[in-house]
């Protein structure tokens, strides 16, 4: 839901973000999203590359542009004519008003001022607007710490109801002032369900907070982050677990991916809002997530993941491969909101071996899910794996009830092969994730086998009276004992724990 405006874009000396498309695509792009029916994402990104390539456009195309997203402009690149003249001061002490207005009506709060047109919403729709939107200031500036909107002393934020059916809203800035101002633009189909309008206000408020922390991060974690936060300001809704699914039915796209044409893609970033809600119950709490915009700095929409990390001093490959553990089972406090993620095959017997090939193979930092049921046999698991040389893998095997973790195995990856073993398979299902550490959206496949073999056992040595003695003396009849394993799994508690001190959602 992330809006630049171009004129802002040149005040503030930033480069625009490559677009992935036409600028005709775009407007076709706009176009459907517009005529869509049913609650769906706003349209921020659309809106930011078709601005941004507004001379491509022919004419007619660009006025239908301007009519269909900002139809008081004459054009989508003229800026909005302020409330005072330039120079003129605000109210003091304190705002009072917008820097600028768009609709026929207006009500106000300390913060915040909602317009509509005649007709488009009722007074107490608008009322339901404004009551949500400082419910997200309450909760992300004045609790969780960020900072407040853009020259907020002296304006207050302006949010504009637009007619249209279409349910979605977008967030952009303009010019104002001293500097920008961040305004939100929400079409009255968003109301038509009032749990939704709340998390959409919440989440657009989140991209007006987002402005002031610079252009730097990558577009995906601007609105990852705005989804996450709308599970903390309305922690029973549940509407932010829905969105999760452009992650999970696609846990191949890369980690970092961003596209606002690529409908998969696009999903996807609203999906990443997972990885939020893990850096929330397992790096940190919530002031994890804030930091990661706090240390944002330098560069246009380029600041990734493993950069922050490494400003925070944090060890993102090792919080990443506990992430795509996780989330086998979505162990999150909303676990039975979130949808689960999609596994690659389901094997019912062994052995078993298949090429991870095609269109689904894994992106940089993307999963490749297969489960191994527990119907299979019983034994020890034994996995081949075969990748490319060149690329890290991380390989795991993670042994799970319907919705707990149980254990879990990683492989030693050497030259892109290695062999994994989980013993004693049989009791529970074992999801095995695969996963390229590496950044981009090149597509790596690889090849897998499993089987099950029978659980070695030690030499026993039998004196001339039948006494039995376990090689060195410990007294053990076999390497099957009570103490199997206890180094592995002592090594793994941090990943195998469930959710200590976890917020309530």
């Amino acid at each position: 839901m992330l809006l630049l405006v171009a004129s802002a874009l040149v005040t503030t000396g930033l480069a625009a973000p490559h677009a992935s498309t036409s600028a005709q695509g775009l407007l076709a792009a706009v176009e459907a999203h517009l005529s869509h029916e049913g609650p769906d994402a706003c349209l921020t990104p659309l809106v930011n590359e078709l601005k941004l390539r507004a001379a491509e456009l022919t004419p007619a195309e660009r006025a239908w542009a301007t009519s269909a997203l900002m139809p008081w402009k004459a054009d989508l690149l003229d800026p909005v004519a302020p409330v005072r003249a330039a120079g003129e001061a605000p109210p003091a002490p304190f705002a009072s008003e917008p820097c600028f207005s768009l609709g026929e009506n207006r009500i106000t709060s300390a913060h915040f001022a909602v317009e509509w047109d005649d007709g488009t919403i009722s007074e107490a729709t608008a009322d339901n607007f404004l009551e949500s939107l400082e419910e997200g200031y309450t909760v992300e500036v004045d609790e969780l710490g960020w900072k407040a909107p853009l020259q907020n002393d002296d304006y207050l934020v302006l949010a504009y109801v637009q007619e249209g059916s279409y349910q979605g809203a977008y967030t952009t800035i303009e010019s104002c002032g001293r500097g920008v101002v961040p305004y939100i633009v929400a079409y009255a189909g968003s109301f038509s369900n009032r749990s939704w309008a709340e998390t959409m206000a919440v989440h657009e408020f989140n991209h007006a907070l987002q402005f002031g922390y610079g252009y730097s991060w990558e577009f995906w974690w601007w609105e990852a982050t705005a989804t996450y936060i709308e599970g903390v300001v309305y922690p029973t809704s549940n509407w932010w677990a829905s969105y999760v699914s452009g992650y999970s039915n696609n846990p191949h796209i890369a980690f970092n991916a961003s596209d606002q044409n690529d409908r998969d893609i696009f999903w996807h970033m609203y999906g990443m809002g997972l990885w939020g809600a893990y850096l929330d119950e397992y790096v940190g709490g919530p002031d994890t997530v804030l930091a990661t915009w706090e240390s944002a700095s330098g560069g246009t929409y380029s600041y990734g993941m493993r950069a922050a990390f490494a400003d925070l001093g944090l060890d993102f490959d090792a919080a990443y491969t506990d992430f795509i553990v996780r989330n086998t089972v979505m162990d999150y406090a909303d676990q039975g909101a979130i949808p689960g993620v999609d596994e690659r095959a389901s094997i019912d017997e062994l052995p078993a071996s298949d090429e991870i090939d095609g269109s689904t193979r894994p992106q940089g930092y993307g999963q490749t899910y297969i489960r191994f049921e527990k119907e299979a046999g019983e034994g020890d698991l034994v996995v081949s794996f075969e990748g490319e040389a060149d690329v890290p893998w991380s390989v795991q095997l993670v042994e799970v009830t319907r919705d707990e973790i149980v254990r879990v195995v990683a492989a030693e990856i050497v030259d892109g092969v290695g062999t994994v073993t989980l013993e004693g398979f049989g009791a529970e299902d074992v999801v095995f994730v695969a996963s390229p550490l590496k950044d981009g959206d090149t597509k790596y496949g690889f090849t897998w086998s499993a089987e099950l073999v029978e659980p070695a056992v030690e030499e026993v040595v039998v004196d001339e009276v039948g006494d039995e003695e376990a090689p060195g003396g410990c007294g053990c009849a076999s390497g099957g004992g009570p103490g199997a394993g206890i180094g592995l799994l002592l090594g793994l508690a941090a990943i195998a724990r469930r959710r200590q001190g976890a917020p309530t959602r």
